[in-house]
């Protein structure tokens, strides 16, 4: 008995000193996109279509929002690096759904990723119909009616996006979003500070990430520690195990354009 027992607890050690391995080689990748130079002030917009509701609430153009400290919401980074295994705590969001809700006037989220394994769920929380136009580069284009108080429409795709897909609103024109379709889940979206993370990343072996806007498109030239962008808005680097951070990712404001 006395045996079987330090078996186990030998069994148990293992077990826990291959998972403490298995953790260590994951890295978290971090950063702030920062606007270089005098911050646009927001540009409100002028919801002229069913005012009645979208007047209601304050619209601004969100290509392009600047917080007081700099930071940019909405910038976008994606992993370039094909085929890169994905760690197992993604497993229990692979078949999730994603939402991206036409509320106030907007899409909510303004930028949605979406994997093809998941499905995206169009919905309409506004007591007005919109519709939901969406041109892939790769899969099949939708533009389904969303009725007020209608279900919610379910898409799936099945191929991956290079780039950020445009989402966008017939009825409302003002109305716009952006899908980051991707296999892996290896993508993430600026808050409202700027701030990003990608977490469970592959440690130890070189990466290349790719930096996006939709106002300028490539985040090129942009600084970091220890770093920049090229004219594409890429860069590689080799992570490891545990927290990276770039910090503020510094990009021209020269890059953008702004009203």
């Amino acid at each position: 008995m006395l045996k079987l027992l330090k078996f186990s607890s030998f069994v148990c050690l293992v077990v826990l000193a291959a998972s403490a391995a298995s953790a260590a080689e994951l890295a978290t990748l971090t950063g702030r996109f920062v606007y270089d130079g005098k911050a646009p002030a927001p540009v409100k917009l002028n919801a002229d279509k069913d005012p009645q509701v979208c007047a209601a609430h304050p619209l601004f153009d969100e290509s392009l929002l600047v917080d007081e400290k700099g930071g940019i919401a909405n910038g976008i980074i994606m992993l370039k690096t094909k085929n890169v295994p994905v760690a197992p705590s993604y497993e229990a969001t692979a078949n999730a759904k994603v939402e991206l809700d036409n509320k106030n006037c907007r899409f909510e989220p303004h930028v949605a990723v979406v994997r093809t394994t998941q499905t995206l769920q169009l919905k309409n929380s506004d007591p007005i119909g919109h519709n939901s136009k969406i041109d892939p580069f790769n899969n099949p284009g939708i533009n389904p009616i969303l009725a007020a108080g209608g279900e919610p429409i379910e898409q799936k795709f099945t191929l991956e996006e290079a780039l950020p897909v445009k989402v966008g609103c017939n009825i409302h024109p003002w109305m716009g979003a952006w899908l980051v379709v991707r296999k892996d889940p290896y993508a993430a979206v600026s808050d409202k500070t700027g701030k990003f993370e990608i977490k469970d990343l592959p440690a130890g072996t070189e990466l290349e990430f790719h930096a996006w806007q939709e106002n300028p498109g490539h985040l090129k030239n942009a600084t970091f520690k220890g770093g920049k962008t090229d004219a594409k808005g890429r860069f590689k680097i080799k992570l490891k195990p545990g927290v990276n951070d770039l910090g503020d990712i510094k990009v021209s404001g020269s890059l953008f354009k702004t009203k």
